[in-house]
């Protein structure tokens, strides 16, 4: 028991280790940000082969990538968002399956050399008789390369 509650005691110190870690960096990428221009991504829809069981942030940097995750919809008319993949790359964040009514809002992006710092916020709302798959995708300007870059999500 006693080895129990020691191993324990390790695990939320080596977590705790690592928000800290996380929060420096966070705090070293938000100084000198900029807020930077984006395109909301719509009439997409999240492929139903796709494992939504968790949380998925993704950095997205090929076609062949983003139609893994996602397919267009076409809705009376309107077209699903262009996205140039010479010029743009996509940051994306999915949900985990739901029967709640759920809205991913992007709010906002922040860059600095060699940073991207993505604020969303989710809202939750009643239980329908469906599931769906909540997400928001944007598309970012390749002013670096996306592999170069570390991502930052905030979920406010």
């Amino acid at each position: 028991m006693k080895r129990f509650y020691i191993l324990l005691t390790l695990a939320a110190i080596v977590m705790l280790c690592c928000q800290c870690t996380t929060s420096k960096e966070l705090r070293q990428a938000q100084k000198g940000a900029k807020s930077t221009q984006y395109v909301t991504l719509n009439n997409y829809f999240v492929r139903n082969d796709v494992d939504c069981r968790k949380m998925q942030r993704l950095v997205i940097d090929s076609k062949q990538e983003f139609d893994a995750y996602f397919g267009p919809a076409a809705i009376m008319g309107e077209r699903p968002t262009d996205i140039n993949w010479n010029e743009q790359f996509v940051i994306a964040v999915l949900l985990p399956e739901t029967n709640k009514a759920t809205m991913v809002t992007p709010l906002g992006v922040k860059q600095s050399p060699g940073n991207v710092i993505f604020r969303y916020q989710v809202n939750r709302g009643r239980k329908t008789s469906y599931t769906l798959v909540p997400f928001t995708a944007i598309a970012l300007n390749r002013s670096f390369s996306s592999q170069q870059l570390q991502v930052f999500f905030i979920e406010d």
